[in-house]
């Protein structure tokens, strides 16, 4: 897999650790890889503020409200890869909503996107039910390798 990792110039080093963020991607992928029985390809994941990300919500998706997540699909068929944009202040707003650490939310919401590379959609309950177990299955693989932080 070759990832991009880039952060806007409003995220600073002492918000996102990208060597170890780096590592962990790398991580989460090889184990969906295996689990999901998917190809990574090239992943571009970009960490941008929330103005940012509602503007390409509203300009791709015509929804003219905040999210934490995007995820663009350019699979070729043989390998499922993509651009990933997330902003990272609706990440740190949403940890302290679910009184998780940041690093911890930042590697849900990276695991949904890469779940949505592999196939998986939340369009209904039942899909989100199913989306939502397998994010807490690769956070917990990530976690009991030591890596979760």
């Amino acid at each position: 897999m070759k990832l991009i990792l880039n952060c806007s110039a409003d995220c600073t080093n002492s918000v996102i650790r990208k060597g170890i963020l780096r590592n962990n991607i790398r991580f989460i992928a090889g184990a969906m890889e295996t689990g999901e029985s998917v190809k990574f390809g090239t992943i571009e994941i970009n960490l941008i503020n929330a103005a940012e990300l509602r503007m390409y919500n509203k300009q791709h998706l015509q929804h003219d409200y905040e999210t934490d997540i995007l995820t663009f699909d350019l699979s070729d068929g043989k390998q499922a890869e993509g651009q990933i944009l997330i902003s990272w202040e609706n990440v740190m707003e949403n940890s302290v909503r679910f009184r998780t650490d940041f690093e911890n939310e930042l590697h849900r919401v990276i695991i949904h996107g890469l779940l949505h590379l592999s196939g998986f959609n939340d369009l209904d309950e039942n899909q989100k039910k199913l989306m939502r177990k397998k994010e807490n299955e690769y956070l917990k693989h990530l976690d009991n390798a030591g890596k979760g932080n």
